[in-house]
């Protein structure tokens, strides 16, 4: 097997094991506790960003919405073929507003704009913290 070959695979494991974890997050639920894993996360989302071969983050932007966004959720993943359907998180500012800015990124926001990703086209996967997606923006007046 080409090294090539490995780290597709390895890539593609991690993500399915992303996505186990994700999943757990989300369905699992206990006779006395209910969803307590949701609960103490505050969401069902595993934020992360995905680098290329170029060694830049994938990008995706999205022309109904008009943002462009380097952050994302997993929705699903074809272990077969290697590819995987994302979901666009829309990056905000202090004010929630959008920004593409990651030294302004102060909260992240789910989409349902989804999109289709090669493995064969990335070498990494950087984790962001869930904090991003239950931040709460709030401005606190001037007087």
């Amino acid at each position: 097997m080409s090294s090539e070959i490995k780290s597709n695979q390895c890539i593609c494991d991690a993500l399915c094991e992303l996505k186990l974890l994700q999943d757990l997050l989300n369905n699992s639920q206990t006779k006395f506790f209910g969803r307590l894993l949701a609960k103490i996360a505050g969401t069902d989302t595993i934020p992360l960003l995905l680098i290329t071969k170029k060694g830049d983050p994938l990008s995706f932007s999205s022309t109904e919405e008009c943002f462009e966004t380097i952050y994302f959720r997993i929705e699903s993943i074809d272990k077969e073929s290697c590819c995987t359907t994302i979901s666009l998180l829309r990056p905000l500012d202090i004010e929630g507003n959008y920004s593409n800015s990651f030294c302004d990124l102060v909260r992240l926001e789910k989409t349902s704009i989804c999109k289709n990703v090669d493995l064969s086209r990335i070498c990494a996967i950087q984790l962001l913290e869930t904090e991003l997606l239950t931040r709460k923006i709030i401005i606190e007046p001037k007087w």
